[in-house]
């Protein structure tokens, strides 16, 4: 058997186990998700969209189960927002919980997800009521290897959610944005030697605005999925994506906008930067779907490469079902502009600080103003104050 079949027959075995005796959230009903994973198989090494990235030490990692140390530096929000977590959640919150988990989630695209909801170790729901103004979110590690955030923006409110999700082995974050609504999402993700899959899969509804960043450093093997659906008519959609790898991290980002509905806009901007013997693999795709006239999407992806050894793999998609659409996509990769380099050297600039105004230059193309600050310190992109 490969790693992929050996995981997938534990996780059903415990799953069995825990249906009877769950140890989270004894409420929650894995029924479906267990049923449906039985006929599901998971990623293979070489799978077509797994192809630069080999899922097989993700499994033997979780193989025996959490080695999480169940720390948690736990939930910031502001007044009127509800958290709530799965295992305390009580009549109402189940009720919201029941209503909207998985409903963004196409699991036979990500077939991982049924995984996290078989051996969820920890989650929460988090409700923004309609109307607010200002609501902020920040989520930090929270304390379990497969854990699982719903946020429910009600409609006409305007909300920002700051992730540091850490490390663990797989998280699952649900957005489901409101009419009119306005959601500001950021993540930032720390160097790390773990094994992780991350999903984030959120659902614009008509004449809301998304906005969503996703700031990485790389780990041993860290993936990075990322649905968007444009649900209703008019829906904006905003994607930042910057990274900056280096020795031997890799990091494997998926993102897939999907506009189902007409008159909607998304924008993908992604650059990274790529040392040493690091591997970046990035796939953007846009579908459009019949009857989604009047859309208007772009991709620009562009990624620099500053050692030999340094591999980047760029692959931009569009699907194209309606004939009134205006679509644009591209991906360039290459190393540091030579001429550019001559000219910060003419002007005395010395050859080590000159490469990192170049890179930090570069990123900037697409930090865009979500935690600018944040993400130049992660990114390493302070050049600028080193000619001080």
């Amino acid at each position: 058997m490969t790693a992929a079949e050996l995981f997938h027959a534990r996780v059903l075995e415990d799953g069995r186990q825990l249906r009877n005796r769950p140890l989270y959230a004894p409420w929650l009903d894995r029924g479906p998700s267990l049923a449906a994973l039985e006929d599901v198989p998971l990623p293979e090494p070489r799978s077509y969209t797994w192809e630069y990235s080999n899922p097989n030490p993700w499994y033997e990692r979780n193989a025996s189960g959490s080695d999480h140390d169940g720390s948690t530096e736990g939930i910031a929000a502001s007044r009127g927002v509800e958290v709530s977590d799965f295992d305390a959640a009580e009549s109402r919150e189940r009720d919201v919980i029941d209503a909207n988990l998985n409903a963004t989630i196409d699991r036979r695209r990500y077939p991982l997800a049924f995984v996290n909801d078989v051996l969820l170790h920890r989650g929460v729901v988090i409700e923004v009521p309609a109307g607010a103004s200002g609501a902020e979110i920040e989520l930090g590690p929270l304390g379990g290897d497969f854990e699982r955030v719903l946020l429910v923006v009600g409609d006409g409110a305007e909300a920002t959610l700051l992730e540091r999700p850490a490390s663990p082995a797989h998280r699952i974050v649900e957005c489901l944005v409101g009419a009119d609504a306005s959601l500001r999402h950021t993540r930032l993700q720390s160097a790390t030697d773990s094994l992780e899959y991350h999903l984030v899969s959120s659902r614009v509804s008509a004449g809301a605005r998304y906005r969503f960043a996703q700031y990485a450093q790389g780990s041993t093997m860290r993936r990075n999925d990322i649905h968007i659906e444009a649900a209703g008519d008019g829906a904006d959609i905003e994607i930042h994506g910057a990274w900056h790898l280096s020795g031997r991290q890799h990091l494997d980002t998926q993102i897939n906008v999907h506009h189902s509905a007409g008159g909607g806009t998304s924008r993908q901007t992604v650059r990274g930067v790529v040392d040493d013997r690091a591997k970046a693999v990035f796939n953007g795709r846009i579908h459009i779907a019949p009857g989604a006239q009047r859309t208007d999407a772009a991709l620009s992806a562009k990624h620099m490469l500053l050692a030999p050894a340094a591999q980047a793999y760029a692959k931009p998609e569009l699907e194209i079902y309606a004939n009134d659409v205006k679509c644009a996509h591209g991906a360039t990769m290459g190393e540091i502009d030579s001429d550019a380099l001559f000219y910060l050297r003419s002007r005395g600039i010395g050859e080590a600080i000159a490469r990192d105004l170049l890179v930090a230059g570069f990123l900037e193309e697409a930090l865009g103003d979500l935690h600018p600050g944040e993400a130049r310190a992660l990114l390493n992109v302070q050049a600028r104050e080193r000619l001080a």
